[in-house]
């Protein structure tokens, strides 16, 4: 699923007998597949509104009353790899996600797990903005924000609030998303939302007595910071933090990820995000890799074809063009 777009608008008058395939259609093409049912099929109308770059769609979405479920046989691998993060403008619905069910009133945030099954019932004339986004695009590992999923998260306030102010911003300047600064408006949005998840996880992981969801917590901020020196290692980080090798190691085993492989993953996702950047495109893809701790050009060129199936130059020449997937 490509999230690269520019401004995509649409709408649906009541009344008109096609709109509710239209809209079926139009959201199987900017979500992965759904099965919607409208509550008054004959009057049903809605709107939608969206943007997206390389690494985060946002929408702004408004309807009538309409059910909505992602099921099982829907999933394919084409779609495994994301999550949605929704805000509640306006109107009441219910999420469920897996055993949990979550009362969707404005000012609610939620997490899904696109991968998974989901229902979403709302019994009235809604309003929500939703941020999709890559799996890998987060600064946490996967395992940790699949936790939040179907979990009540505050938009009003803290954290919650500094984000769903940033989204409503977003969908009011659609256009500045779709432009040359759109992958930097991106990146300060996943990094709102990684921060996010990594305080509801840090205040809920603390108020369930779960230390060790904490430190995992506190290990990738850690290491998010210094990404950039190529002395970074499981030794250096676990002295940083006073726990064993053999502790820290257990620690990410459990979030389903060796520390090596994480400290890999996340500079070659910065590194793929500065060569998507115009702002960046003067700068020699040796430098790039470079800043991120990565000095063997070697090296660095061979584990970004084996992640993302393109040299970093190929990579770059065609997100600049917008032509990557």
């Amino acid at each position: 699923m490509d999230l690269r777009s520019p401004v995509q608008a649409f709408s649906l008058d009541s009344g008109d007998s096609s709109s509710i395939e239209r809209w079926r259609s139009e959201m199987s093409r900017a979500f992965p597949p759904l099965k919607i049912q409208p509550e008054k099929p004959a009057t049903f109308s809605a709107s939608y509104r969206a943007a997206g770059t390389v690494d985060l769609q946002v929408s702004d979405m408004r309807a009538n009353a309409h059910t909505v479920e992602r099921l099982p046989g829907k999933v394919t691998e084409r779609n495994l790899g994301y999550y949605k993060i929704s805000y509640q403008v306006s109107g009441t619905g219910v999420m469920t996600q897996g055993n949990r069910e979550l009362v969707l009133s404005p000012g609610t945030i939620a997490v899904y797990d696109t991968a998974r099954p989901y229902d979403l019932h709302f019994t009235e004339d809604y309003r929500f903005v939703v941020a999709m986004f890559p799996k890998s695009s987060l600064d946490l590992p996967e395992g940790l924000a699949s936790e939040l999923t179907a979990y009540p998260v505050d938009g009003n306030s803290g954290t919650g609030g500094i984000v769903s102010s940033y989204l409503l911003s977003l969908v009011d300047n659609l256009d500045w998303l779709a432009g040359p600064t759109g992958g930097r408006l991106a990146r300060t949005g996943l990094d709102l939302l990684s921060t996010l998840v990594a305080d509801e996880l840090d205040f809920n992981g603390g108020a369930r007595g779960i230390d060790r969801k904490s430190l995992l917590v506190e290990l990738c901020y850690y290491i998010n910071d210094h990404l950039g020196e190529s002395g970074l290692s499981p030794e250096s980080i676990a002295a940083a933090h006073f726990v064993s090798t053999r502790h820290l190691h257990n620690i990410f085993r459990e979030a389903g990820v060796t520390v090596a492989q994480w400290i890999k993953q996340r500079r070659l996702q910065e590194c793929r995000r500065d060569l998507a950047d115009p702002l960046m495109a003067a700068v020699p893809v040796s430098t790039i890799a470079a800043k991120w701790g990565l000095d063997d050009p070697g090296y660095f060129s061979r584990i970004f074809r084996e992640s993302f199936g393109a040299s970093p130059r190929q990579w770059r020449h065609d997100a600049l063009m917008g032509n990557v997937a």
